[in-house]
């Protein structure tokens, strides 16, 4: 598993919050806050969203990139892909091979998200403030 992609000094010290989830792009951003700031030290954006595991607020930004066959067991078993991968996996090589499973280490239970990137941004969009 790649972990702690963002090469976060410490990054239990960080708080995250779901911030806005732009259903028409598939875009989920995140606050992160650093210890007990009030504004956040940076932005984190999840595109090409398909699932998300978890609650609106956690401590903890210690982002892992799953082994691939996690994220297809994952999918399987949500739905998001059928049973017919495991025989024709090239049916669903549009989806499956730019899927990644991001778990994100926090001090009570991991948050998990499907999507296609994930990015590090100092500011949001004007849109999305």
């Amino acid at each position: 598993m790649a972990e702690n992609i963002f090469n976060l000094t410490a990054p239990m010290r960080y708080r995250c919050h779901v911030h806005h989830y732009h259903s028409r792009l598939s875009r989920l951003y995140l606050r992160v806050f650093e210890d007990q700031a009030q504004i956040p030290a940076f932005y984190l954006l999840f595109s090409d969203v398909g699932y998300v595991e978890g609650p609106i607020n956690w401590q903890g930004a210690d982002i892992a990139i799953a082994p691939h066959q996690d994220c297809i067991d994952l999918m399987l078993a949500t739905g998001m892909i059928g049973p017919a991968v495991l025989q024709f996996p090239d049916a669903y090589a549009a989806i499956t091979d730019s899927a990644r499973l991001y778990v994100i280490t926090t001090t009570k239970t991991p948050v998990k998200v499907i999507g296609s990137s994930a990015a590090r941004l100092a500011t949001l969009p004007e849109a999305i403030n």
